[in-house]
């Protein structure tokens, strides 16, 4: 993996960068970080951070125009004042206890700097080199310095402020002191000139780089007024300045030593929903804001960052990671180089739903989703950093769906058909009735044949990109062969798949289908209900507006959920990589509404009915099925995939499905209910135990306690199961424990 594919999921990105009005802003003014200190009262942080970024803080909360004013968001989005960012400076400046500028210890350089010209533009060079300790001579011709300040009526605030400024440096001042030529200057390593508008130029403006300030002689600089540069602007050059100066008198060579900062993105706000307004804070006093009128203000500020992904989903909130510290680490995580380093976001990469939450939200399309999908399909291409048993379950039931309990025909009697239904592997496994009903009143509309199967998502989920292709393949070839029919979906997360997969495939809802039938009214469970929306529907007008036509028909009164399409917490198999994240997932969906859902996805309709959350599948109402009836175990799902291919072999084909069998499928198990829920939480079915039992007893491999209690182990793929049980007959067992883990313990001889 190369650093840019990953970097690359995230590179528009701007969370964490500067703010609409720190762009607008010359200094690059942190206003963020100032407002946030001045609002807390904290005003010697608050001057800090203000100090540092404008050099000379009275001068510039006296005389800056305040273009970042101009895109404030409290302003330009929700509609009050903009913050009075110089009025905030003002008070900091007379509130902080100390503005004693800070001392650096630094070894001291032997490269000399002039300066010609004492203005503004050459005061801020001046100092910034000053305070890196290089020898720093400024000539100026008049008797003192700043410039055309001298003639403000702040005069003296302003004089003070540079005063205090070079308190903390050795600066030589050569004020009345006209230079005439460069050759004067020729001692110093460097010349800067600074000697204001219509100022001698030596010749040199012509050739004046704007972007390093550099000129046709290698060693002179032209910055300020000189050069066109309006107060504001000549301040914020010295701190730059310095930089490229530092750079060309260490290597001879001039060059960019700072970051684009794109004044355009001054222009790049966010939506502030739901933001109330905030009236600007008016000071009691002419002197200025009061200490309790400037943090009234400064709270004012909407402290401006995207966090719209962060704010959508558990997952950032949970890891406290940035989109683009993830993407270093997702390439450092595929790097590693043992046992110098190893994987450290293995747990964060299976975290993910992929449910496209983040990349809806986000102004500039991050898909944070993709990212780490990327993580898991470079994981398993290379077999590093995977965690099999992870995925081993859900695999093994994708192979299932696509083997045992597989079928595809046409309409009885036909080879070809121009409708295929493909209700996906869940929709049956949850309740036959869903695709058996369904199949039956498609069958009296269309002319439709019938495919049961995976679409892939557990592999997709996996980031096993070889087995989602061969499915993809094997349906691919299967559509062709039917004569290149539209799919009929009734699960969302299938049609995402052929949309990413199979795009040729054309496809339409089920739920779709069934809503332009004027003559179909489903039952009424609930008077009132909260539609839930699966994250695979975001982009699905036409699936989603089907249900809710067909909840209205039945009479329901519909209400809409105050953020749509988020992941139920099924989606990517996050429940063993994750746990915890996974509970507080399910539990935030299930307390989106108090009312109940109206679900139309089979993953969402088990996760609610696993948390007791009050939940109709769609396909309930529409045929009249109870939907409180217990949700089935793992062990019956695969048995309902079963039934279901049984019935409609037999239908369509005119065949007896005969299910595989195994040595062990006999024995008879007692499984009390709490036992079962905890066994489909950790993903174990009743065969499995069956084999382990059956193994065991077969081989004489069990502990066998005084009370009659037996336990045994199993070794199966990744996983090792270990399962108490007592026998109470022939092939008759009860369980009393069951439970995995993926050690495995070596038997010595």
């Amino acid at each position: 993996m190369q650093l840019e594919q990953a970097t690359g999921y995230v590179k528009e990105c701007f969370s964490g960068e500067p703010a609409s009005c720190s762009y607008a802003c010359p200094f690059r003014l942190d206003l963020r970080a100032f407002m946030q200190k001045a609002a807390k009262g904290r005003w010697g942080a608050a001057y800090k951070t203000l100090r540092n970024a404008v050099v000379f803080p009275v001068v510039v909360s006296r005389l800056c125009p305040q273009p970042c004013r101009d895109h404030c968001q409290r302003a330009t989005v929700v509609g009050d004042e903009a913050l009075a960012v110089r009025d905030l400076e003002a008070a900091v400046i007379r509130y902080a206890k100390s503005r004693k500028p800070e001392q650096y210890t630094i070894p001291p350089k032997t490269k000399t700097v002039a300066v010609v010209g004492a203005g503004l533009g050459g005061l801020s060079a001046a100092l910034s080199l000053a305070q890196k300790k290089f020898p720093v001579t400024v000539f100026n011709q008049q008797s003192g310095w700043g410039g055309v300040l001298r003639d403000h009526p702040d005069w003296a605030l302003f004089d003070e402020d540079i005063a205090l400024q070079f308190s903390a440096v050795e600066t030589d001042f050569r004020f009345d002191t006209a230079i005439t030529s460069l050759d004067e200057l020729a001692e110093y390593d460097t010349v800067i000139i600074a000697t204001g508008d219509g100022g001698n130029d030596f010749g040199l403006k012509d050739s004046w780089d704007e972007a390093l300030l550099t000129t046709s002689d290698p060693k002179v600089f032209l910055t300020g007024g000189l050069v066109g540069m309006d107060e504001m602007d000549a301040i914020a050059a010295g701190p730059a300045m310095s930089k490229t100066i530092e750079v060309f008198l260490q290597t001879g060579r001039s060059s960019k030593t700072h970051g684009d900062y794109d004044r355009s993105k001054r222009t790049r706000y966010l939506r502030h929903n739901g933001v109330p307004g905030a009236p600007l804070v008016t000071p009691a006093s002419p002197d200025g804001y009061s200490e309790d009128e400037a943090k009234a203000e400064a709270s004012r500020c909407m402290l401006c960052d995207c966090e719209y992904c962060e704010r959508n989903c558990e997952m950032l909130e949970w890891f406290r990671k940035k989109p683009h510290k993830i993407g270093v680490e997702v390439y450092s995580d595929a790097n590693v180089n043992p046992p110098f380093s190893s994987h450290t976001m293995t747990r964060e990469a299976y975290s993910c739903n992929i449910c496209g939450k983040c990349k809806e939200v986000c102004p500039v399309d991050v898909d944070m989703g993709a990212l780490l999908q990327f993580s898991r399909e470079d994981r398993w291409k290379t077999n590093s950093g995977i965690v099999p048993a992870l995925h081993d379950y859900w695999l093994r039931e994708f192979d299932f769906h696509s083997g045992e309990a597989f079928m595809a025909a046409p309409p009885k009697g036909q080879t070809t058909c121009e409708y295929l239904f493909f209700p996906g592997c869940q929709l049956g496994a949850a309740e036959p009735d869903h695709v058996i009903k369904s199949y039956d009143y498609l069958r009296g509309q269309l002319d439709i044949g019938l495919i049961l199967g995976c679409c892939g998502a557990p592999a997709y989920w996996a980031g096993d990109r070889q087995r989602l292709a061969d499915n993809a393949d094997r349906l691919t070839a299967l559509w062709a062969q039917f004569g290149k029919p539209t799919f009929v979906f009734a699960c969302a997360y299938c049609e995402k798949v052929f949309d990413l997969y199979m795009p040729d495939i054309p496809r339409v809802s089920l739920y779709e289908i069934m809503a332009r039938d004027t003559s179909f009214k489903p039952s009424k469970p609930f008077d009132t209900a909260a539609v839930f929306d699966p994250c695979a529907a975001r982009d699905d007008d036409a699936m989603q507006s089907g249900v809710r036509t067909l909840a209205e028909n039945a009479g329901v009164t519909v209400e809409e959920l105050e953020n749509r399409n988020r992941c139920c917490g099924y989606g990517g198999h996050i429940s063993l990589a994750n746990p915890g994240l996974y509970n507080q997932i399910t539990e935030h969906r299930k307390q989106a509404s108090d009312k109940p859902y109206v679900v139309y996805c089979a993953n969402c309709q088990e996760v609610f009915r696993q948390e007791g959350k009050d939940c109709a599948h769609i396909l309930d109402m529409a045929f009249g099925i109870n939907a409180d009836k217990r949700r089935p175990d793992l062990q019956s799902k695969w048995d309902n995939s079963r039934k279901v291919k049984s019935m409609m072999m037999k239908d369509l084909l005119g065949e007896e499905f005969i299910p595989e069998s195994a040595e062990w499928s006999s024995l008879q198990l007692t499984i009390p209910d709490a036992l079962l829920d905890e066994m489909d939480r950790k993903l174990i079915i009743e065969d499995d135990l069956k084999e382990a039992i059956w193994r065991a007893e077969a081989s004489g491999d069990i502990f066998v306690s005084d009370d009659g209690l037996r336990q045994c182990s199993m070794v199966k793929s990744v996983l090792t199961y270990w399962v108490q049980y007592r026998k109470t007959s022939d092939d008759t067992y009860e369980i009393v424990k069951a439970y995995t883990h993926r050690m495995k313990f070596n038997k010595e001889g």
